[in-house]
């Protein structure tokens, strides 16, 4: 976890786009493939699910630190987040030391694993962690307690590294990406296979969205290239049709099945296709 809260310090620290890249890409080709998984799949933007609510974390700050109640909610409100908060007020003793374990092994027992603990368990772990871990690596833990580390890289940056890392079109990488995944070893080494390979039945391709036009539209050259559409306004949306099902993907890649019905059902006479558009509601006779 040491080398992710110093890539995470590195992001952090510079605006630079090519200082970033040259970091994610040392990362990804030095980690470990277990950790590396994890990595791609918190700075593609994903989310694990909260386990434990901001209230209960500041009610085990202050019996941790023996502050009252309100000087911890007003030293919050202060500070405005509160991974940072605890990582803060928990008092460095200096028997602090740099964090040992896997980023794989921290996620899924020190995050996930308090998922199989009672609430009391679950709080000797969390405050043994807190008076544990260096301040930068408790802030990191909090965030991913919390549900809520944010990056300073877009997808399409990772995109970009992970395919200059594995010498790949990033189109590829990208497409590999989409759609749910399990941030496991084997998914991370599958994501550099050279060979096209068979990609998973309903995986749903990168949206095809729209972009302003920065310039004059002199730009753009003979109008008659050029098809143009209306501009929607409904539910950006992608639909699989294979012969194993119909899958129905929002723009977000939250898989929609069961949500429209009558899409699901009327696709099914449809052949294997994919669909890219807008779920519009309409009138009786529209």
């Amino acid at each position: 976890m040491q080398a992710f809260a110093d890539l995470y310090a590195e992001l952090d620290a510079t605006t630079r786009t090519q200082v970033k890249l040259d970091a994610l890409i040392a990362y990804f080709r030095d980690a470990p493939p277990a950790d590396a998984a994890w990595a791609v799949y918190i700075l593609a933007g994903r989310r694990m699910k909260r386990l434990i609510g901001p209230r209960k974390l500041r009610d085990w700050l202050a019996e941790a630190t023996g502050l009252p109640d309100w000087l911890v909610e007003e030293t919050y409100q202060h500070v405005g987040d509160l991974a940072e908060t605890i990582s803060l007020l928990m008092e460095d003793d200096g028997d602090r030391h740099a964090v040992e374990g896997s980023l794989a092994g921290w996620i899924e027992q020190a995050v996930l694993g308090l998922r199989k603990l009672e609430e009391e368990q679950q709080q000797v772990h969390v405050v043994a962690h807190w008076r544990s871990l260096p301040r930068p690596a408790c802030f990191l833990y909090n965030k991913l307690l919390t549900g809520s580390l944010r990056v300073g890289v877009s997808r399409g940056l990772v995109e970009r590294a992970l395919a200059a890392l594995g010498d790949l079109p990033r189109a590829l990488i990208a497409r590999r990406l989409i759609g749910e995944f399990e941030p496991t070893a084997d998914f991370f080494t599958a994501l550099f296979d050279q060979e096209h390979r068979e990609e998973r039945e309903g995986q749903p391709y990168p949206f095809f969205l729209a972009s302003p036009l920065e310039g004059e539209p002199a730009l753009l050259g003979d109008l008659q290239d050029w098809l143009a559409e209306w501009k929607w306004d409904g539910i950006r949306a992608q639909l699989i049709a294979r012969p194993g099902g119909i899958w129905l993907w929002s723009r977000g890649e939250e898989p929609m099945n069961g949500r429209f019905p009558e899409v699901e059902a009327a696709a099914e006479d449809l052949p294997e296709v994919v669909l890219d558009g807008e779920i519009r509601v309409s009138g009786l006779n529209g």
